[in-house]
């Protein structure tokens, strides 16, 4: 199977999703083929389910962008979690299937699952005697 999924991050892109942030991030992904979709898992610390969106355009573009909102508390000796932005974008061919998309958020970790489309999914045939 050839590789049916691009990494679209690069500075032109994260510059392009940096309206009014003072910070981005790239997030972790893990991308996983099981055949009958793509899945893809990506860690956004410090993100809620209501600051995550999930967008796909017109050219198979499918992004995420999210805001972190870490808040220090009063007395903080080692502050190394920051507030700010994530970005992250792939690029999809045309066997998935862009209607069927789904995306579940748990414990600051985003799970996007990508099916293919019915045609262009294995099929096994069995040979009859």
């Amino acid at each position: 199977m050839t590789n049916n999924i691009t990494n679209q991050n690069n500075s032109a892109s994260l510059m392009e999703a940096a309206t009014n942030a003072e910070k981005f991030f790239s997030p972790v992904v893990d991308v996983y083929d099981n055949k009958e979709s793509l899945v893809i898992i990506m860690d956004l610390p410090g993100v809620v389910k209501g600051d995550a969106k999930i967008e796909i355009d017109e050219n198979n573009v499918l992004s995420v962008r999210a805001k972190a909102n870490f808040h220090e508390p009063e007395g903080a000796v080692i502050s190394e979690f920051e507030s700010g932005n994530y970005y992250r974008a792939f690029s999809l061919n045309d066997e998935y299937n862009r209607d069927a998309i789904s995306a579940r958020f748990d414990n600051a970790v985003l799970e996007i699952s990508i099916p293919r489309k019915e045609e262009v999914r294995p099929k096994k045939i069995e040979i009859c005697m």
